[in-house]
Parts: C-alpha cells; structure tokens; sequence
C-alpha cells in the first residue's frame, strides 16, 4: 500500500471516529453557544454605535476563522463588550471608513505580534491595570446603556458625561414599558440560571432566550410602541474594499494600537480560562495569528473589530464541546440565523439588549478583585483607580497610553524594591562571611565585602553608590564585591561598575569579582574596558577561594 492511501485510510479513520465521539457534542455545545450570542452580537454592534447587521456579520465570519486558525481550541470569537469603548470612540472621532481601517490595521498588529512571537509577553501587564480597565469598560458600557433602558433614543456620544447630560435632559421623554422590559430581562438573567440548574430539561437552555422570545413576541403580536433593533438585512456579507489612505492611518493609528492591545490581552486571558475548564494548552502566538487574520479579514465584509469572548466560551466548553469545531458550527448557526431569521430579529426590543448588557457590565467590574488588590498594596491600589478612572473620564487610548506606562513604572518600582545591598557592618558576628574575614585578624583590616541581592541596573545605582560610599574614609586596599545574587545586568549597571572599579583603582583599592552567574560573566566578559580593568584571576567562583587568594597573596595585592 502505497503512503498516500494509506494517509487517505488513516484520514477517513480519524474522521470517522470524530462523527461517531464527538461531533454530536460539538453540535450541541455551537448551537446553544450560537442561540447566547446572537443577541449579544446585536446589542454590542448597538453599543458601538454601528448598524445591527455589523455584529451579526462579525459574530459569524470571526466565530469560524477563529475557530479554524487559533492557538485555543474552545475560544469563541466575536464582537466584546471590552471592543465596544473604543469602537464608539472611533466612530464618532474618524466615521465607520475610519473604524474599518482602524480594525484593519489592528489586524496587522497582531499578526506581526504573532509572527514575532511576543504573545508570551503580553500576558505579563500587571493585573491592577487589566483589572482598571476591565471595570473602566464595564462602568461606561453601563452608562451608555442607561439610555436604551429608559426607552430614550439619543446618539451615541463619546465621553460619558455627554451621554449622562443627555439622558438627563431627555429624561421626561422615558418610556414605561421599555423599563419593565429592562428590568424583566434582568431579574431573568439574575434568577434563571439558579432556577433552571435544578429542572433536569431546562439545564441547557440559555437564561437570555426568555425574556428575548417573550419581549420580541409581544413587541409583534402587541405592537408595542417602544425603540426596537431596527430593519436587519438578511443574505450573506458581500465584499468591499475599504479606502486607506496616509492621512486616515496616521489619524486611526493610535486607535489601531489600542484596539489590537486590548484584543490581544482578552484572547489570551480567555485562552488561559479555556486551558483551566479544559486541563489544555493553548498556543499564544498562534490566537494572536488568529485573532490578527479575523480583524484582516472583517472590515472587508462590513465587520468591526473582535477578539475571543470569555463568556461564550466558557458556555461553550460547559455545554459539551470536544474539539475546535463546536466554535465553527456556532458561526454557522449564526449564518442560517441570518438568513432565515433576519426580518424578525427587527423586532428585538432595545431595551431587552440593553438589560443583557447591564448585567454584562456589572461582571466585568469585579469588587472581588478590587478588594484583593486594595488588601496587598497601596501602590497597585493606585494603579488600579488611576488606570479605572482614565479609562472612564478620557478617551481609551489615552488610557492605554497611561496604563502602559504606569506597568512600566510598577515594574521599575517592585525591582528597585527587591534589591538589597550589603556590606560587612550588615552582618551579624555570627554569620559565615563574617567568620571567614574575623578568623584572618590582617584581612579584616584589610577587606571590604559588598553583597548586591537582586538586578543591577539602572534603578539599584543610587542604592550601590550609598553603600559603597558610606565607609569611603577607611579606604580598605581590597574590595570583594560579591555577585551571586545579581540576577542581571543592565548598561547602566555595566557602566556604574566599570566607573567604580576606575574610581577604586586610582585610590590604589582592587576589586575582586565573586559568583557571578553565566549570563552576568558573559556580559562582563564581552565588554572590552571591563576586560582591560579586572584581570580573570580576580573573578572567583565563591567567597573562601577569593579570601584564601587574598590571604596568600595580601603582601602583593596591597602594594597595587
């Protein structure tokens, strides 16, 4: 048998196996993934201040290529409530030309991310500033659709305060029924899931399919007068090319950036919470691909932006899904919605997605986390309030832009708090160190020995200066500088060091080098004026071998 059929045997095998394991499970769990994030599909592409059918056309296309092409098999991707935020600012800053070209751009980011393969590091930003963001996102998600649950029709404004000021000025015009609908749709998403978890049938029916089939049917047999979704085209996407120009990518650039980032960081904590449900492991860099080709590909089909959605995915992993391709039946459901149920989809009451996204928002503020970050640090605290204040009061990317460089300045602080330098006064009698030098009466008189714990860069300098320089007056002729413990070196801390081998040389002081690392010597090692100042034989494995060098050789050392 020749290879090729017995691959072409092997395949049918395989995909027999599949539709007799596993497919019915795929089905299941993408139909009822499908049926929770139809509605949510149209309420954020609402929230985003865009046309109803650009969610559900973006549900659909990034719910089967994220599926297909990701780095985690039971990701759901599709329109978020994070993107919504910055969609709507990009909208009412540039027009949908400019969000298409925003997304398409942010599409590029993350496949270059990708590519590079730094989506191991992206899952490194400090926790207090996902955290701020998250509840920033989800506070203004709420605000915006205070509107649409008083049953007022006002447009979509940029900042919130512009919204509050509206919705203030029109609040004489509130709909009653529109406020029953709301809160109806609600108290069901609050007290279902309980009631429905212990009737054995109604387990696996979607708590929001309630107050949707019940408002949307009253709103048609009724005629009940209250803003609903609007006129839904039904057909496939067709394609468009999108105008760019130099001048718009210049303008939608820092939006581009930030909706790449934010999408970036939610597709990889929904993979992480999918690897926890699931005991898999999902490849980083390939969803960033993943997730780059989805945003490639929308603007082209009248898509917004997506990444992969937490929600729907843990309702897809528990409904059952067995492998990648539950999240491409969800998209294909999506698809036969559209085409066979567009015209009633119309009807959808607002005020019913705006209750599905009040309860959305309010998960996303998180008092649990709040209160564990405000328990360990006061600094992270602030980090949090900062970044959760500016995400809500300024524009998104403004507090992106600060949010990543207060990460870099948490990072600087907790390493410059880790570090920790020492020298013979800061041991006690007692210790090792101490009893090596004080058994030699002529080497403790004639040694000082400094011990730097942690990174030496740019943020230990003023700390090593301070030790090193506090005993300057009794200019001991050797100086140990032990480095065991120096977990990198930075330019700065190469340079520092160099500088004071200089400044102990010309006091006629020799510095001897012990335990560095591998890394730390090789850097030292590749620096030609490090090289020329400290001769090999004065770099030493550990302490012992550098006193006992000293001690035989202390006659010659001190003549230096």
């Amino acid at each position: 048998m020749s290879n090729r059929s017995f691959s072409t045997t092997n395949y049918q095998k395989v995909t027999l196996a599949y539709f007799k394991e596993k497919f019915l499970y795929d089905l299941k769990a993408g139909f009822i993934t499908a049926v929770v994030a139809l509605p949510l599909a149209i309420a954020f592409a609402i929230a985003s201040g865009v046309p109803p059918i650009m969610g559900l056309y973006t549900a659909v296309i990034a719910g089967i290529l994220g599926s297909l092409l990701g780095g985690s098999k039971f990701s759901i991707t599709g329109p978020t409530g994070a993107m919504t935020v910055i969609i709507l600012a990009s909208v009412s800053k540039h027009g949908l030309e400019g969000l298409l070209v925003a997304g398409f751009l942010a599409g590029v980011i993350q496949v270059f991310f990708g590519i590079i393969k730094l989506g191991q590091f992206i899952k490194f930003i400090p926790f207090p500033i996902v955290s701020g963001f998250t509840a920033g996102i989800g506070a203004i998600i709420f605000i915006g659709q205070i509107s649409n649950a008083l049953g007022l029709t006002i447009s979509s404004k940029e900042h919130v305060w512009q919204t509050l000021i509206e919705i203030v000025r029109n609040l004489s015009q509130a709909n009653f029924l529109a406020i029953i609908f709301t809160i109806f749709t609600v108290l069901c998403l609050i007290l279902l899931p309980k009631l429905f978890s212990k009737v054995k049938f109604l387990k696996n029916v979607p708590p929001s399919v309630i107050p949707l089939i019940l408002s949307t049917a009253a709103v048609i047999v009724l005629g009940l007068d209250i803003p609903q979704v609007g006129e839904i085209p039904s057909g496939l996407p067709s394609f468009q090319l999108i105008s760019i120009n130099f001048e718009l990518v210049k303008n939608v650039l820092p939006a581009a950036l930030t909706i790449a980032l934010l999408g970036i960081i939610e597709a990889l904590l929904c993979a992480v919470v999918c690897d926890g449900m699931t005991n898999t492991k999902h490849g980083s860099n390939k969803e960033l691909i993943g997730q780059g080709i989805c945003n490639l590909v929308l603007p082209f089909f009248g898509g917004i932006p997506s990444t992969a959605a937490i929600a729907r995915s843990a309702v897809n992993i528990r409904e059952g899904a067995k492998t990648r391709v539950a999240g491409i039946i969800h998209g294909i459901f999506l698809l036969l919605i559209l085409l066979f149920f567009a015209p009633i989809a119309q009807y959808i009451p607002r005020s019913f997605l705006a209750g599905i996204l009040m309860v959305v928002s309010v998960k996303m503020i998180n008092i649990h986390e709040f209160k564990t970050i405000i328990k360990i640090s006061h600094l992270e605290s602030t980090v949090l309030f900062i970044t959760f204040l500016l995400t809500i009061f300024t524009d998104l990317v403004f507090a992106v832009e600060v949010g990543m460089i207060l990460a870099i300045f948490l990072v600087f602080i907790r390493l410059t708090n880790i570090i920790n330098i020492t020298s013979m006064k800061d041991y006690q009698p007692h210790e090792k160190i101490n009893a090596l030098v004080y058994t030699h009466p002529s080497l403790k008189e004639k040694v000082s020995i400094y011990t730097i714990h942690g990174p030496f860069f740019f943020g230990a300098m003023n700390l090593f200066d301070k030790k090193t320089n506090e005993h300057i007056s009794i200019r001991k002729p050797i100086t140990l500088l032990r480095m065991k413990y120096v977990t990198f070196i930075d330019s700065t801390g190469l340079v520092r060091l160099i500088d004071f081998i200089q400044e102990r040389q010309k006091k006629g002081i020799v510095v001897l080098l012990v335990g560095p690392n591998l890394g730390v010597k090789k850097i030292l090692n590749s620096n030609k004026e490090f090289a020329s100042l400290v001769k090999q034989e004065f770099i030493f494995e550990n302490t012992p071998e550098a006193l006992d060098y000293v001690e035989k050789n202390l006659s010659s050392l001190t003549k230096k």
